[in-house]
């Protein structure tokens, strides 16, 4: 009897690596019934994290976020011809070899100029107006003028979080046409806030690998704030790029324009002399006075080449003007009413899940150390 036994309980011994069913619902049981007499535990883990996710509610900003964006291409504007372009074109898909390309309006280097501070700060004190409908309406017919950072500063909400305790930055206007090199303590301090604070909610992005356009994008709490900042911010970056492009071509321009007005001058006075000398000298018979008269000619039509080919100068550089001026193409524009992302408080919500997984583990790692001692 004692062998039969033996080996019918040898039979029913599973090896060391396996768990039969019968012993995992034990292990279940034993679980229930610990995590039944730790409920208070479990019960004080939920509780400390609701707590903590209803605080986080009530410090969530639970504005909407709209968000605002512009498609555009930047092309033409090459002075280096065709390979120029490509160029260019290779440079911002990062296939370019050898050194990095030195020019600040092609890849990487574009990219950070659009969002720099100098582009910022001159896209914030342009004038916008603040009560049309039409996006595109020219400032100039506007009879409500106001400073971008004006605008920006009353309806941004840096007032209420960055300013809630400050009241003299919470009144504070700029005053139109002030340079900034010009400015007191108080503006810098202003313009430096409003700067770090819309350059984080500005971002601009390849739109795909394998195209040339971009995308202008931010996120505001009001809807045509956010509308109105794309399309001046890119603005801004078109006039300032074509006055970096063609800063050469417009000192030549100048110096050339200046010459032909003062060639203008000195023929106009040469031709006066002449004039008034032939009329003086109708019957001129004496070889001083022809030789005189032939001088003034002669300086007349010297001159009046000079004037012409000057002309002709002006004339080619204002045509090199546009033809080098880049040609920003916007693609997809700002459409109202924008993508609205609403903020919806789950923080504690969220900390009832975490309470209550919390509270699970703290039972299991309890009854595992238990049942560890005890062997």
């Amino acid at each position: 009897m004692e062998t039969i036994d033996s080996r019918n309980t040898g039979k029913n011994q599973l090896p060391p690596d396996q768990i039969s069913p019968k012993e995992v619902v034990n292990r279940v049981v034993l679980f229930k019934n610990q995590l039944l007499r730790s409920w208070k535990l479990v019960a004080a883990c939920i509780v400390v994290c609701a707590i903590i996710g209803f605080f986080v509610d009530l410090n969530l900003d639970k504005r909407p976020t709209y968000t605002a964006w512009i498609t555009f291409n930047l092309g033409g504007g090459s002075a280096s011809g065709g390979m120029g372009d490509l160029g260019g074109l290779a440079s911002m898909f990062g296939l370019s070899a050898g050194a990095p390309d030195a020019n600040i309006f092609t890849g990487e280097n574009f990219l950070y100029y659009v969002v720099s501070r100098p582009i910022i700060t001159r896209s914030l004190l342009k004038e916008v107006d603040t009560t049309s409908t039409s996006l595109l309406k020219p400032i100039a017919n506007s009879k409500h003028k106001d400073l971008m950072i004006n605008y920006y500063i009353w309806h941004s909400g840096i007032r209420d979080d960055e300013w809630e305790e400050n009241d003299t930055l919470r009144n504070f206007r700029f005053v139109p046409g002030k340079n900034p090199k010009d400015f007191t303590r108080l503006e810098t301090q202003a313009l430096d806030d409003v700067f770090n604070r819309i350059k984080g909610e500005t971002s601009i992005a390849q739109l795909d690998r394998k195209s040339s356009f971009l995308t202008l994008k931010t996120g505001l709490h009001f809807e045509r704030l956010a509308a109105i900042w794309v399309n001046v911010l890119l603005e801004t970056v078109q006039e300032d790029y074509t006055e970096k492009q063609n800063k050469k071509t417009d000192e030549m321009l100048k110096l050339m324009e200046y010459r032909r007005d003062s060639l203008a001058t000195v023929l106009s006075g040469n031709d006066a002399r002449l004039a008034r000398y032939m009329d003086q000298n109708q019957q001129i018979v004496v070889a001083e006075g022809q030789l005189q008269q032939s001088k003034l000619t002669r300086n007349s039509t010297f001159l009046q080449q000079l004037y012409y080919a000057a002309v002709q100068s002006v004339d080619n550089l204002k045509l090199s003007l546009i033809k080098e001026a880049p040609l920003f193409t916007i693609v997809e524009p700002v459409a109202l009413p924008l993508y609205k992302e609403s903020h919806e408080p789950y923080a504690m919500q969220a900390g009832l899940v975490l309470g209550l997984m919390l509270g699970i583990i703290i039972v299991f790692l309890k009854q595992t150390y238990q049942s560890i001692m005890q062997s």
